[in-house]
Parts: C-alpha cells; sequence; structure tokens
C-alpha cells in the first residue's frame, strides 16, 4: 500500500500523519480477508498471491481516494455591482477528491436558496438599492467529488458617496471617475409664496422621485435644481421658478399678487438638452390668491390648488409644453411639468407627487 496520508488516522494497521509520504510495503492477510484505511488520501494497493512454492502472481492495481473532509473555501468577493444585480466570486479547493463536477456550488442571499450550478461566479438579481441598503449577506455550499460539503458566508459591504446638489440657479455637473450604480434623488421645486403678503397663498409642494442607473467611467450627470417661483405684489408678471416653472401676472391695482411656480429639477446624462433627461420632478403651483395654496407637482399629472380652479399640468398637455409649466393670467403660476424620456431611464417609475 503506498500513497500520502491527507490527514492523520491509519492504514493497515499503522499510524501515518497529515502529508506523510506512505509505503507499507506487503501486508500479510488470509484468503479472503481484508485490511482497513482509515485516513485520507489516494491510496494505491497491489495485490500478490503466494502458492506453496512460494512462487508470486502479482495481481492489477487499485487505486481508490479516501476522503472525508469538506472543500476549503477560501473567500466570496464582490466583482460588480448593477442597477438591481451583484456579481461575486467563490474561492475554493479540495486538495483530496477534488471539487465535483456539477452542482458545485449552491448560492444564497440573505439565507434564501438562488441556484445551484458548477460555476464559482453568481450574479444577484431583482435587488433594490433605493433604500440604500448597508451589505448584503451571501452564502455559497461547496460540494467535492466524495459528496463532502463545506459553506461561507460573506457580509458583501455596499459603500456610498453622496453628492448633493444645492440650487444654484444654473447647471451642475459630476463627472463619474469609475464603473458605479448612481441612486437618483430629485425634489421639485416649491410654488412661490411671501409670508410678508397677507393675501398670498403658500405655493404647492413640488414632485419626489427616486430612481437607479448603471453609468460607466467618465459619465457627466448634469444636474438642474429648480428654484421657487417669484411674487409680484405690483403688477406684472411673476416668473417661474428656474428650470421651467410656470408665470402669472398680478392683477394690476387690485391688491392681488401674482405668484410663479416652482421650476422641475432633473438629471440628464452626457447633455445639456432635455431629451437627455433621465429622472425628473415636477414644481408646485404657486400661491393662489386670498391665501389660496397653490397645486401640487409630480406623478403624470399635478394636482389643483385649495380653490381647485387652476388648470393641471400633465405629460400630456393641454397646458405647458415640453420641459415647461403652464402660465396664469392671474394669481397662481403653474409648476414645472414633468416628462421623463422613457428610453433614456433604466429606472422608470413615476415617483410620486408632493400630497406625500
Amino acid at each position: 500500500v503506498t500513497g500520502t496520508a491527507k490527514g492523520n488516522g491509519t492504514v493497515a494497521g499503522q499510524s501515518v500523519t497529515t502529508n506523510q509520504a506512505v509505503n507499507i510495503g506487503e501486508t500479510e492477510i488470509a484468503n479472503n480477508g481484508t485490511f482497513t484505511v482509515e485516513a485520507d488520501g489516494t491510496w494505491t494497493v497491489t495485490a500478490y498471491a503466494y502458492d506453496y512454492s512460494g512462487r508470486k502472481t502479482t495481481s492489477s492495481t487499485l487505486v481508490f481516494t479516501r476522503d472525508t473532509v469538506g472543500p476549503t473555501i477560501s473567500s466570496i468577493t464582490k466583482t460588480g455591482i448593477g442597477a438591481t444585480t451583484l456579481s461575486v466570486r467563490v474561492s475554493a479547493s479540495d486538495g483530496t477528491s477534488g471539487l465535483a463536477s456539477s452542482g458545485t456550488y449552491q448560492y444564497y442571499l440573505n439565507n434564501a436558496s438562488k441556484t445551484t450550478q458548477t460555476g464559482n461566479t453568481y450574479t444577484y438579481t431583482g435587488l433594490n438599492y433605493a433604500n440604500k441598503p448597508s451589505s448584503f449577506s451571501a452564502k455559497v455550499v461547496v460540494k467535492d467529488k466524495a459528496g463532502n460539503t463545506s459553506e461561507k458566508t460573506q457580509s458583501i459591504a455596499i459603500t456610498y458617496t453622496v453628492k448633493n446638489f444645492a440650487y444654484t440657479g444654473g447647471a451642475q455637473s459630476y463627472t463619474t471617475t469609475s464603473n458605479c450604480v448612481a441612486i437618483l434623488e430629485v425634489w421639485g421645486a416649491q410654488g412661490g409664496y411671501d409670508p410678508s403678503i397677507s393675501d398670498a397663498g403658500i405655493g404647492g409642494n413640488g414632485g419626489y422621485s427616486v430612481g437607479i442607473i448603471s453609468l460607466t467611467s467618465n459619465t457627466t450627470i448634469y444636474a438642474y435644481v429648480g428654484g421657487q417661483g417669484k411674487v409680484n405684489n405690483n403688477g406684472g408678471i411673476a416668473a417661474g421658478g428656474w428650470n421651467g416653472g410656470g408665470s402669472t401676472i398680478g392683477q394690476t391695482g387690485g391688491g392681488d399678487p401674482g405668484v410663479g411656480g416652482g421650476g422641475g429639477t432633473d438629471f440628464r446624462i452626457n447633455s445639456t438638452s432635455l431629451y437627455a433627461r433621465v429622472i425628473v420632478a415636477g414644481g408646485g403651483g404657486g400661491g393662489g390668491e386670498d391665501g389660496e395654496r397653490g397645486g401640487v407637482g409630480g406623478g403624470t399629472s399635478g394636482a389643483r390648488g385649495s380653490s381647485n380652479d387652476g388648470t393641471v399640468g400633465s405629460q400630456n398637455g393641454p397646458s405647458g409644453y415640453f420641459g415647461k409649466g403652464s402660465n396664469s393670467n392671474n394669481s397662481g403660476g403653474g409648476g414645472g411639468r414633468r416628462m421623463v424620456r422613457w428610453c433614456r431611464c433604466q429606472w422608470n417609475d413615476f415617483g410620486t407627487d408632493g400630497r406625500d
């Protein structure tokens, strides 16, 4: 019996230790007798038969592997993140019988079984990064050719870099330095309001949207943060907030202020064109006369204010136009309209309006 021990034990009654090269030599047993191998390793057994005169006949050689220990799993490594995906790679080995030829790896995420396969790389799908999870728990069970299994659980950390954009009245930009997944959050501007004017209503809230998009390195993101609508208490035009807020005209000499709508807020990818927008939140309507509250922005259509008299802006008109809220001839102005280029956005939910 010859071989190399992969663990402590005995071979044909002789003690062996891990990594010991073993050559037992001949062990005499009776006809149909047995001997035992109680140490892991790959063993070569050659049998000899002797007759009464001492002549020897050599049999064919038997090679077998004894393996009672599961594979060694060195690591589970994050290799990539997509808008709704997480990719990992498993490093595992088995120095005795080797890894199984099929059904080698069973993958779990947060204790839920996902798949069993031969490959050591896997991409988890259907993940939601919008609520900014700090980590995911990835587990893998690995099987060897002898049927032994080992398992390892690894916490996969998810790191975030936050970039906030305040209102400036102009386009702002940020260029990615590596492949990444961006969580984009936008709030439309509130409609105009001046608490010092007793007759002016509160401007309606802007809408809110959140979306997730995969970006490559050197992608430029343009941020357009909407501005609050203006108030004019002296007659004439009250301008809408920057980035699409609707304007209005106050009553000359009538004492009713003009209040513009809030501008929309959006992100654009690699271009400042309206057609490069991937997510938008509409602005709120300007406050009305006699303390009437402006309508909220957001959704496929906004909502009327407290007077229920205004015209609601929507993606399909008739009020306003692409990227611009509707105007008003009196008192409160319309908010910036919310229009999304569906084909440019990987995550295309409408979000919520300012009532939430």
